[in-house]
């Protein structure tokens, strides 16, 4: 079985599709049939996870800084 370390965000295709909005938004697309689908969705949300906090934090301190 696949380990932790086998499966990373980097390694899961990506797509980007356009949001109700209109903007485009990226996503990593997960196989349902995959033998290690379980730490591919692991992967994805942490991955996922990790960009929105990124953006977060950019937002809060483009907010606090001074202009």
């Amino acid at each position: 079985m696949a380990t932790k370390a086998d499966v990373s965000p980097s390694k899961l295709k990506t797509k980007r599709v356009r949001a109700p909005d209109g903007s485009i938004v990226q996503m990593k697309v997960v196989q349902s049939d995959s033998a290690t689908l379980e730490l591919d969705l692991l992967a994805a949300f942490r991955s996922n996870v990790r960009r929105i906090r990124a953006e977060q934090r950019k937002r809060a301190r483009a907010a606090t800084d001074p202009a």
